[in-house]
């Protein structure tokens, strides 16, 4: 499977962090705040192809379109699917932000994502609050292999010390 490259995760890394900001500004938790923000930064990356403009124009409105039709729905398209899970996954971790209660996240990998070396490796990251559990301020970018991984919150009286 075709990943992202360096600095392909920086723009998308870069786009989530304006996105989240204009929510916060905003006082909102709308999808659609988060992803008019996202695609006009750039956030938007077809895996593999960091020049393809035309590509990344298209799946951006797309992705526009899809929100913007408060339908739910799992289309074809993996590229498309990522995308609305980031934006709903990154929606969430804002909104988490606000809750005192809420540490971090817990990254659930599928499994085809843990047979990766790498990817394994991920879902043992460990910043203090266990294996797997990523700071509710991280931006954590996942690569196309990870499709289908869930980050669950985290509450502060379930981590041991």
């Amino acid at each position: 499977m075709v990943g992202y490259r360096a600095r392909q995760l920086a723009a998308i890394r870069d786009a989530v962090a304006a996105a989240r900001e204009a929510l916060r500004r905003n006082g909102t938790d709308d999808p659609l705040v988060f992803a008019k923000v996202f695609v006009a930064q750039d956030g938007i990356q077809v895996p593999g192809h960091p020049d393809d403009g035309t590509a990344m124009r298209a799946l951006g409105e797309q992705l526009l379109r899809a929100l913007a039709s408060g339908r739910c729905y799992r289309p074809e398209d993996p590229d498309l699917q990522r995308e609305i899970d980031r934006v709903h996954n990154e929606v969430q971790w804002v909104a988490a932000q606000r809750d005192d209660k809420i540490v971090g996240f817990f990254l659930q990998l599928p499994a085809q994502a843990k047979r990766s070396p790498a990817m394994d490796a991920l879902g043992h990251h460990n910043s203090g609050l266990g294996p797997g559990v990523f700071c509710k301020g991280d931006i954590v970018v996942l690569q196309p292999e990870c499709d289908g991984a869930r980050f669950i919150a985290v509450f502060e009286d379930e981590i041991e010390c």
